[in-house]
């Protein structure tokens, strides 16, 4: 996602992926270069969100992501009882764990951590997205 030039607001949620290794990122070792590169020549900033008893995106993966971006990671864990308790039947039967922070296991209330995350979100991509150089074709 980051190689792509035109990505200049990446939001990582509960990265689960490769299932296979939870320390892994999924990054060719080119890849790797064009992301560090990124965030050294424009700046780039990742932020991201896990639950922290979350099976599919340990701590594991997000020491990953801190190794390959450094500072420019920005990983924020939830505490797992912060979680929605009643996701949709997927979630509770397949997943399993609190997983999906601003989606199944939101809890859309003001002042809870999770709506503070889709919040911090929402503030992010809207300051990324306004900086000078950025203009929205047609606006």
């Amino acid at each position: 996602m980051a190689m792509e030039p035109a990505v200049i607001a990446p939001v990582v949620n509960h990265p689960s992926l490769p299932l296979d290794d939870p320390a892994g990122l999924g990054i060719s070792d080119e890849g790797a270069r064009t992301v560090r590169d990124r965030v050294t020549r424009d700046g780039l900033k990742v932020l991201a969100y896990r639950f922290d008893n979350d099976r599919w995106c340990t701590g594991r993966r997000f020491a990953a992501y801190r190794a390959l971006l450094g500072d420019a990671f920005d990983g924020r864990v939830l505490p797992v009882g912060s979680a929605n308790t009643a996701p949709p039947p997927f979630f509770r039967e397949v997943v399993a764990t609190p997983h999906s922070v601003v989606t199944a296991h939101l809890v859309d209330e003001e002042g809870h951590p999770t709506r503070r995350a889709r919040d911090e979100i929402l503030g992010f991509l809207a300051e990324r997205l306004n900086r000078p150089g950025n203009a929205v074709p047609g606006k």
